[in-house]
């Protein structure tokens, strides 16, 4: 699985529900604006690794979602 360069996403959260994929990407989209610019996502078999730029963004993601 591809991993990103943590000096550009620091932060990173696994998420193993396939069910919530896309509310996941609709709230973040709303919360924290498009994709690849406050966070990012890559897309494995049996999960997804969301990346971010700020720990308040990525904390608030956990509050959320893990």
């Amino acid at each position: 699985m591809r991993v990103l360069k943590k000096t550009l996403w620091p932060k990173s959260v696994a998420i193993n529900n396939a069910d919530k994929i896309e509310n996941i990407e609709i709230w973040l989209g709303k919360n924290l604006g498009a994709f690849k610019d406050k966070w990012n996502a890559v897309y494995g078999y049996n999960k997804t690794d969301f990346y971010f730029r700020d720990e308040k963004d990525a904390l608030m993601f956990i509050l959320r979602w893990a």
